[in-house]
């Protein structure tokens, strides 16, 4: 079992959460068996994951860290007087998902997308590998309101071959404890009741017989555009993705600890696509920043609404329709 957490009050949408060493833990560090692929397979099939500290190369990472909050500064969202590098945000900056911060970012793709990264995931998987062409970047503030509720990644890349593949959360710089950093729900990914409810659904997939659901969405497709958000609200989708809005309400249904650490630039996490995983606050006034990243092997077929020149879960004709 992973050693006990000492740390600060941590909160998850402004509400406290349990401190308690039965409710909230230490991720177990798992780069002594970098180079010993059965014990990493062994641990992510017992843990859900596995915490790499110090496993990226730090200059790497301060490069392309440096390379996205320059992107971020057009946006006049920092305060003067500061180093970039510290990242301190106006006040009542709010700031979340800035997806075009990845794109033309060569230091951050490079980091991202060759280099340890691929090294990695050849050795762990046996071969090549592939990626998702989409790079989810996350810039976090403290008056975000919009928290990363609990989730499983299933719910939103189902297709294609899941066996193997893998999601790299990769911070963009040191992450204190209060700044807001991954957790990860304890033996979530073990739960056979909810892979089997909850991780069967797909953002995309609505029920049909539902209301007028296929009347709208052959409206749409025929148009070939996206839907209205009326026309959204009048369809049953599976999942709207996240399990839960509620990281107590997450931990109190499912069972086990949230794990989590004081993340070091340089630190990657991997997880399963059954791993539930959610973000505390940001209790400070610097900006956290981190990515999301796909990877799989080679060989195996992909969730095609992640790759190619334009992905971003949007298509209307990646939604479709089943009887509920």
């Amino acid at each position: 079992m992973q050693s006990n957490l000492k740390t600060p009050q941590l909160s998850f949408g402004g509400q406290p959460l349990d401190m308690a060493p039965e409710s909230m833990g230490q991720l177990r560090s798992s780069i002594d068996a970098i180079d010993d692929r059965d014990e990493l397979h062994r641990r992510v099939a017992l843990d859900g994951y596995l915490f790499l500290p110090g496993y990226l190369d730090r200059k790497e990472v301060k490069i392309a860290r440096q390379s996205s909050l320059q992107k971020l500064n057009e946006k006049g969202i920092f305060q003067e007087g500061y180093d970039l590098d510290e990242a301190i945000l106006k006040p009542g900056q709010v700031l979340r998902s800035s997806q075009e911060v990845p794109i033309g970012n060569e230091p951050l793709l490079k980091l991202l997308y060759s280099g340890r990264m691929i090294e990695f995931y050849s050795f762990f998987l046996g071969g090549p590998v592939i990626h998702f062409d989409y790079t989810w970047f996350r810039s976090k503030s403290s008056a975000d309101s919009a928290v990363s509720n609990p989730h499983c990644d299933i719910v939103y890349m189902s297709r294609g071959s899941t066996r193997n593949r893998y999601t790299s959360w990769t911070p963009l710089g040191d992450i204190p404890l209060v700044m807001g950093g991954l957790m990860i729900l304890e033996g979530s990914h073990l739960q056979e009741e909810l892979k089997a409810t909850y991780g069967r659904s797909d953002v995309d997939l609505y029920c049909e017989n539902i209301g007028e659901a296929a009347e709208i969405m052959a409206r749409a497709k025929a148009e070939n555009r996206d839907l209205t958000e009326e026309e959204k609200q009048g369809i049953t989708w599976t999942t709207m993705g996240a399990y839960c809005e509620s990281a107590v309400e997450a931990r109190k249904t499912i069972g086990g600890r949230w794990l989590t650490s004081e993340y070091k630039m340089g630190d990657l996490l991997i997880f399963t696509m059954f791993t539930m995983h959610a973000g505390n606050d940001n209790q400070t006034n610097r900006l956290r920043i981190s990515t999301d990243t796909r990877y799989q092997p080679a060989s195996d077929s992909i969730d095609k609404r992640w790759v190619g020149d334009t992905v971003g879960n949007w298509d209307i004709r990646d939604k479709q329709g089943m009887i509920c």
